[in-house]
């Protein structure tokens, strides 16, 4: 009886703690594995349907630009059709996608899946900080952390994983499809956690593009930087399979290379973002983070062979808990959900629409040049681009 009256006033009990942590977990695992397991099949495509590099590189430039793009589209979403309801269409958004990699017959639907995942990780990623800040604030450090973290296994288990079961279900197609169980899963826990919400379901305050923190340095540098980490990122994400493949690795020793690359982010997830709270000098924990990656994108770049699993760890750790720690400022520079969801919009739609570029660049330098070398050169000059954005992010600063 009480409970049914708590529904009919609004006012009904909200989930515990852990089961909105768990819940945001859930969500998180299923951000990165419709990107992580298409790159170690990329052979298996080419063969099936004779695409060049520049047109597979585009499979990962779709979703990064609609992560980039929709990203401003949250903030008004959500405020009109509440942020539980919002991350219940981007986990179906996401399971469709990832179906529909099942029709090996119709090669183009990776391109609706592309777009699909694209609009399902924008609204995620975009909500998810706000819900935090809201629903967890007396554990926002282990939130984000658990949020981080959930995030990077999911790209490692999509990583790692996707050769095996290929091979297990003798389909490339099938098993880029397995990836929609986990979604299902995530959607199935949501919808139950927040199936009374909502007080706080809504923003408190509407959030337009024009207030987004367009004249904030820090906001910009912040961008900025993950704007540089993530055109690696994700690049990398794309190519370092192929590239290994290329030149002279199996598919599945070369996917398990790829796979430490994506297990050397979690750790990363867990480590860095825990020292970057703890030390007193952070902005020289970013500039050694990004120093490692350089190095370790060279000797990918012109020594494949030599310890390239430890080259690999490296980029792995040092890239991602890069931008992990950068995610991780989204939170420390908002003084509550409003900004939050502003600077979240802004990091994200610049972020994005500029990494965008990097996998469709490096696939039409592969076709015109076909050198490794010089794509992996490229981007270790980049990672030394991002050394400029790391001296504005001090601590104890707030963005409106």
């Amino acid at each position: 009886m009480t409970s049914a009256l708590n529904n009919q006033t609004g006012t009904a009990k909200a989930p515990p703690s852990w089961m909105v942590l768990t819940a945001v977990a859930l969500v998180a695992v299923n951000l990165r594995p419709v990107l992580s397991s298409l790159p170690t099949l990329t052979s298996d495509i080419v063969a099936t349907t004779g695409w060049s590099s520049a047109t597979i590189g585009v499979l990962t430039t779709i979703p990064v630009l609609c992560m980039g793009i929709f990203a401003l589209t949250v903030p008004a979403l959500a405020m009109r059709f509440g942020r539980k309801h919002l991350v219940i269409l981007a986990l179906v958004s996401l399971s469709a996608a990832t179906l529909l990699r099942a029709i090996e017959a119709v090669p183009a639907l990776l391109f609706l899946s592309a777009f699909l995942a694209g609009v399902g990780i924008a609204f995620a990623a975009g909500l998810i900080p706000g819900i935090v800040r809201e629903q967890l604030p007396h554990a926002l450090g282990t939130a984000t952390s658990t949020w981080i973290a959930a995030l990077m296994v999911g790209a490692a288990l999509g990583g790692a994983l996707t050769v095996p079961i290929a091979q297990w279900l003798g389909s490339w197609s099938l098993a880029l499809a397995f990836w929609a169980i986990p979604a299902l899963i995530a959607l199935a826990a949501w919808t139950y956690t927040e199936r009374n919400s909502p007080a706080h379901d809504r923003p408190s305050a509407i959030v337009r593009i024009r207030e987004l923190p367009w004249r904030n340095k820090i906001a910009w540098a912040l961008a900025l930087s993950m704007a540089l980490n993530s055109i690696i990122f994700y690049s990398s994400l794309a190519w370092i399979a192929p590239s290994y493949q290329a030149r002279g690795w199996t598919q599945e020793n070369a996917g398990w290379l790829f796979g430490l690359f994506t297990s050397a982010q979690v750790v990363a997830g867990f480590v860095l973002v825990a020292l970057a709270v703890r030390i007193r000098h952070r902005r020289t924990l970013f500039t050694v983070a990004i120093v490692a990656t350089s190095i370790a994108l060279i000797s990918i770049a012109w020594l494949p062979d030599f310890l390239p699993w430890l080259a690999l760890l490296i980029l792995g750790f040092f890239l991602s808990g890069t931008f992990a720690m950068a995610l991780g400022l989204i939170s420390e520079y908002s003084k509550d959900s409003a900004s939050a969801a502003r600077l979240s919009a802004m990091t994200f739609f610049i972020t994005y629409t500029v990494a965008a570029a990097g996998p469709l660049i490096a696939g039409v330098l592969l076709d015109y040049f076909d050198s490794w070398s010089m794509v992996f050169t490229i981007l270790a000059g980049i990672s030394v681009l991002q050394l400029l954005t790391v001296l504005p992010l001090r601590r104890n600063v707030h963005v409106d």
